[in-house]
């Protein structure tokens, strides 16, 4: 009969319970990636449910965030964003008409003084919209455990130390 500590070291997994079930020792395959895959997935629906009470779009956000750092050409932010003229412009003239951005008669575009509050906003609401995501509590616990267990063996060549 082997240890716990043991049965980590031999197969690469924590054992005790599985944070999903509750009840089987080790982790089930895949169920990692599996968790954080859930993870990102309820960070994207919060984050999108609070960019769509201000007129956004995760495109459009990030477009948003390009222009505060500089004014720039459509086609320099195609180019910037990897996203289609087509789908540049389409953001760009929404970002517009909610006031969020101008463009000047040269064609380069900014934000506007709206734009930067909205982005403040925006990025608060993201926030509290993960942290406050129904789905999250028992994902935050999930995550937790695995990295609580993670942190129990560090690999050879590791540079954790312990306190």
């Amino acid at each position: 009969m082997t240890g716990a500590r043991e049965d980590e070291t031999a197969s690469g997994l924590p054992s005790g319970p599985n944070p999903a079930s509750g009840s089987e020792p080790g982790a089930a395959p895949g169920y990692f990636p599996r968790l954080l895959s859930a993870a990102a997935h309820v960070t994207h629906l919060a984050s999108d449910s609070a960019l769509e009470r201000f007129g956004l779009n995760q495109g459009s956000f990030h477009l948003l965030g390009c222009l505060a750092s500089a004014a720039a050409t459509e086609a320099v932010l195609a180019e910037t964003t990897g996203q289609s003229s087509t789908a540049i412009r389409s953001d760009l003239l929404n970002l517009q008409s909610c006031g969020y951005s101008a463009r000047d008669g040269s064609g380069t575009w900014s934000v506007t003084e709206a734009g930067v509050k909205v982005m403040e906003c925006a990025n608060l609401a993201q926030a509290e919209a993960t942290l406050d995501a129904e789905d999250s509590q028992e994902l935050r616990q999930a995550l937790r455990a695995l990295i609580s267990s993670l942190r129990l063996e560090q690999p050879e060549g590791g540079t954790h130390q312990e306190p």
